[in-house]
This record gives C-alpha cells, structure tokens and sequence, in this order.
C-alpha cells in the first residue's frame, strides 16, 4: 500500500471504451479504518462485492487486480470544501444579517445567501481547479494473484 492514499483492492471484470468495470470485494470493510466514510464500502450496500466503472489505464486488461487509491490530501481538501466552507459562510451570511439591523428574517437569510453563495463559489472553484474533486485512479498490481472468495 501506499502511504499517503487509500487503497481498495479490485479485479478488472470488463474494459469497454477506455472504462473499466473493477469488481471489488467488500467483506472487509471497515478493516482498515476508514470502513464509515470509503464510498467502496457504502456503495455495496451490504453486498459482498461492488462494481465500481473508472477510467482505465493503459495496457490494463481483464482478470489484472488493481488498486483503487484515493489521495488522502485531495479527500481531505475536498471535504473541507465540501463541509467547512458551506458552514463558515452560512456564518458569515447570518453575521452580515445581524450587522444590517435587521431581525430574525434579516438573519436567516444572510445564512441562505451565505450558503447559496458557498455552493456556487465551491462548484466555480472545482470547474477550474479539478484537483479540488480527487477521482480514483487504478494502480495495477499482478493477474498471477487471486484474492478473491470463488463461489
């Protein structure tokens, strides 16, 4: 494993136009720690297994096992974009109501600009910054290997 990413094993079930279908095994969710928040583990729904569809690399083909890894600084930046941001803004659109005089509805709706305006700056922000929405990439390992239960 790599430091510095979170890694899922997977097996490369189908390659169709440069996108590979990896089948990953999900019994050991939550072994590894970050079991609550992996989107492979809440994707299986209590499945064995999920089927997760990713850009294929090069010279990858049917039956090679992969790693699926994530960089664990990109998902720490894109939640900070995704979860402080919003909440910081919101504060600060409830803070700019309370300053105008204004009561209760003054307030309330300096939250929901301070939110809207949040979202709307998060997605300008990620359409010209994309390493602000990490995406997986598949790490071949070997295709001598199966780690897989046959049933």
């Amino acid at each position: 494993m790599t430091s510095g990413m979170i890694e899922h094993w997977g097996m490369v079930r189908r390659i169709a136009n440069g996108r590979a279908t990896v089948v990953v095994e999900t019994t050991a969710c939550s072994v590894c720690g970050h079991g609550g928040h992996c989107c492979i583990c809440k994707s299986a729904d209590g499945a064995l297994a999920t089927m997760l569809d990713l850009p294929a690399a090069h010279g990858m083909k049917e039956g090679d096992f992969v790693n699926i890894g994530l960089s664990e600084s990109g998902l720490s930046l894109a939640a900070l974009l995704g979860y402080l941001f919003p909440a910081l803004a919101t504060l600060v659109g409830t803070l700019a109501g309370v300053l105008t005089g204004g009561g209760d509805s003054a307030m309330a709706l300096g939250a929901a600009a301070g939110f809207v305006a949040s979202l709307v700056v998060a997605r300008i922000a990620i359409a010209y910054t994309p390493s602000l929405s990490p995406s997986p990439q598949l790490i071949p390992i070997s295709n001598q290997y199966s780690a897989f239960h046959k049933e």
